[in-house]
């Protein structure tokens, strides 16, 4: 059966690579603590509902655009089996919120989270662990699916979550683990017991969202990072194949997944870092946005703009990108429902 040592896995991890990301999210976590920017309620918001979407969408559950911003608003109640999810979903990061500061991890907050997501509609299923044998697989373009790991045996399960809990706890209290990396492995070592037979993947980043938190990393709330990993599926993917490796014969290699994790923490630190700089300029609305799109190196979606210069009313911004098009100042990229813009 597979054995732990988190502590000696984190400590292995002291690489170039990995140095340099802790020491450029540290910069700034301490750069962005010190802003006060305007309508941050906006900010916790979008990020609410963009993680929450993004995060069940990696998992498969999907809703309509139409019902998102109802469902985080709780104006209306859930009508499918996905959005009980999301709902779900979005209850255990309430909860996350509100217990962040003194729980602890332990097997009962797990189990909660895992029971939250289906309370509401299947209360019998959520917060059980499995009872056969399940898989981590991709899907694939044409719809089929493909194997990409096998999971713990669910007779090992209680033994191997009770174990890597203690580990990691134990290891949290040592100042030499350092702790994204810690939560990092964590992380992985969650995934490929897979203890539930559904929504292992969802609990997984509620975990990340609950533990960052509690470690004094907010970045979450205010750039989702689940948004992020959605983006980045493929490399999300490839990081969790490679480390998961050999992972039953305790013989595998956390690096590749760890520095996936850390560089989503990253990356959310600099675009939070990047919305605090475009809406403190001192110039018009339509500025900004021509700036934003010509700061982007790909072209960018109108939902994106929205997030970024998120003080400015959705009106406006509209109103700034048609007069940009008309002046020719930008270009129009694609049509229709997913349009984006580049700069000329």
């Amino acid at each position: 059966m597979k054995t732990f040592d988190l502590k000696g896995a984190v400590l292995s991890l002291n690489t170039p690579n990995i140095v340099s990301l802790l020491n450029n999210i540290e910069f700034y976590k301490g750069k962005t603590a010190g802003e006060k920017p305007k309508k941050l309620d906006v900010l916790r918001a979008i990020a609410y509902r963009s993680g929450a979407v993004a995060s069940n969408a990696i998992g498969n559950v999907y809703i309509a655009e139409d019902r998102e911003r109802v469902l985080c608003e709780r104006a209306s109640q859930p009508k499918t089996l996905q959005e009980h999810m999301v709902l779900g979903y979005l209850n255990a990061v309430d909860l996350i919120t509100e217990v962040a500061k003194y729980q602890t991890l332990d097997m009962s907050f797990i189990t909660t989270l895992h029971y939250y997501i289906y309370k509401d509609y299947n209360p019998e299923f959520g917060g059980k662990f499995k009872d056969s044998q399940n898989y981590i697989q991709e899907s694939l373009p044409d719809g089929s699916f493909r194997t990409i790991f096998v999971s713990a045996p669910p007779e090992y399960v209680p033994q191997l979550l009770d174990n890597l809990i203690y580990q990691f706890n134990e290891c949290a209290k040592d100042e030499e683990c350092n702790k994204l990396v810690l939560i990092a492995c964590f992380m992985l070592d969650f995934m490929c017991i897979h203890p539930y037979n559904h929504g292992n993947g969802r609990v997984s980043r509620l975990l990340l969202h609950f533990l960052l938190k509690k470690y004094g990393y907010d970045i979450d709330d205010y750039f989702a990072i689940s948004y992020l990993m959605k983006q980045h599926l493929g490399e999300y993917i490839d990081a969790f194949r490679a480390s998961s490796e050999g992972w039953h014969d305790s013989e595998n290699n956390y690096e590749a997944f760890v520095t996936f994790i850390l560089r989503r923490v990253l990356e959310a630190y600099r675009k939070l870092d990047y919305i605090y700089e475009i809406n403190a300029l001192d110039c018009t609305s339509e500025e900004k946005v021509l700036r934003v799109v010509n700061d982007s190196a790909t072209p960018i979606s109108k939902t994106m703009v929205l997030r970024i210069l998120y003080p400015i009313s959705k009106a406006t911004i509209e109103k700034a990108l048609a007069k940009l098009l008309r002046e020719g100042r930008i270009q129009l990229v694609t049509k229709g429902r997913y349009s984006r813009y580049f700069r000329i």
